[in-house]
C-alpha cells in the first residue's frame, strides 16, 4: 500500500462556490485533476480527509459519485474527541496573527497538533488491508508531520505539495531553537 499525501488548505478542498476567487477556482480545478488522476490509474483504495463536518469536500464528491467502490473518510476530530484528549481549549485558542498585508492568518503550531496527527494517523491505519493506495488530504501544517509518522510505521509515503504555494502557518519552536541566543 503506498500513501500519498496532499497538502491542502481547508477553502482548497471544499466543493467549488461561484463566491471563490479567480485563484482559488483555479486550484480547486488543479486539486479535482490530482484527485482524477489518481482515480484514472484505478489504484486507490481509500480516502482520508481532514475535514470540515458540514461542507462537502471535492474528494468525498469524486469518491462518491464516480469512483462509488472507493471508500471515503473523514478523520478530522470531532468536538467531543477533542475534549476527550484535553487539546480543545488549546486548538480554539491557538496563537495566530495577520499577514503583512492584513489579508490571511498566520497560525502557529502548538504540542496539541501533534495529538491530532497521531489521531489522523491512527485513523489512516485503519485502512492498512485496504486493496491500493490510499490518499490522505490534510491541512498543510499537518502534512509532513503525518507523513513522518506513517514512514516512521515503514509505510511508503509520497507528500504533494504543490496545491498550497504560500504557508499560513509557523512552527514557533523550531523558530525559537534558530534564534541566536542573546548576550
Amino acid at each position: 500500500m503506498k500513501i500519498i499525501v496532499l497538502s491542502i488548505t481547508h477553502p482548497l478542498q471544499l466543493l467549488e462556490d461561484p463566491a471563490d476567487t479567480e485563484d482559488l477556482q483555479t486550484s480547486k480545478a488543479e486539486l479535482r485533476a490530482i484527485l482524477e488522476a489518481q482515480f484514472a490509474k484505478e489504484s486507490v483504495g481509500a480516502i482520508f480527509e481532514e475535514c470540515s463536518f458540514t461542507k462537502e469536500s471535492i474528494a468525498a464528491e469524486l469518491a462518491r459519485a464516480h469512483h462509488p467502490k472507493v471508500p471515503w473518510h473523514n478523520i478530522c476530530m470531532t468536538e467531543d474527541e477533542r475534549k476527550a484528549a484535553g487539546i480543545y481549549d488549546a486548538l480554539r485558542n491557538r496563537p495566530s496573527r495577520p499577514d503583512d498585508n492584513m489579508e490571511y492568518t498566520i497560525e502557529e503550531r502548538i504540542p496539541e497538533d501533534e495529538i491530532r496527527e497521531e489521531y489522523f494517523v491512527e485513523q489512516i491505519l485503519t485502512g492498512e488491508h485496504v486493496d491500493g493506495d490510499v490518499l490522505v488530504l490534510v491541512g498543510d501544517m499537518h502534512a509532513e508531520p503525518v507523513a513522518n509518522r506513517l514512514r516512521a510505521r515503514r509505510h511508503d509515503v509520497e507528500v504533494r505539495g504543490e496545491l498550497v504555494l504560500i504557508k499560513r502557518w509557523t512552527d514557533c519552536r523550531i523558530l525559537e531553537v534558530q534564534q541566536p541566543p542573546e548576550d
